[in-house]
C-alpha cells in the first residue's frame, strides 16, 4: 500500500484568487509508478463530470424503470453534458438565454428528439 500527498494549486478565473490544497490518497501502486500526478488529474476529471450530471442534470433523483431505459437516459445526459461543456457560450435561441444552463441541460436532457432540435437550432 502506499498513501500519496498530491498539493495542488489552482485559479479562479472570475477572481484571478490563488488557492492551495494538500490531499492524500491510498493506494496498492508501488511507489515508483510514473506520473501519479496524472492518475490523480485524470480521476478528478471524471469525478467532476459525475457531479456535474448529478447536479445539472439531477441524475441521482430520476427514477427509472428497467435497465436499458437506465442505459439510454445515461447514455443521452453524457451527450447533453458533453455538448454543454463545448457550447456553453453558444446559446442561440432566445428562449434558450432565458433559462439557466442546468435547467436548459434537464430539458434538454430528457429525449433524444430536444437534444437533436437543439443540435439543429440556427
Amino acid at each position: 500500500m502506499t498513501i500519496i500527498e498530491y498539493e495542488s494549486e489552482t485559479v479562479k478565473k472570475t477572481s484571478g484568487v490563488h488557492t492551495s490544497e494538500k490531499r492524500l490518497y491510498v493506494s496498492s501502486l508501488p511507489t515508483n509508478t510514473p506520473k501519479l500526478g496524472s492518475l490523480i488529474r485524470n480521476h478528478w476529471s471524471i469525478e467532476s463530470m459525475h457531479w456535474s450530471l448529478d447536479f445539472n442534470l439531477l441524475q441521482d433523483r430520476i427514477k427509472r424503470k428497467s435497465a436499458k431505459s437506465a442505459r439510454n437516459l445515461d447514455s443521452i445526459q453524457r451527450i447533453v453534458h458533453s455538448v454543454f461543456s463545448i457550447w456553453k457560450e453558444l446559446r442561440k435561441k432566445r428562449s434558450d438565454k432565458r433559462k439557466g444552463m442546468a435547467e436548459l441541460m434537464r430539458y434538454v436532457s430528457m429525449s433524444f428528439t430536444r437534444l437533436l432540435r437543439f443540435l439543429h437550432q440556427k
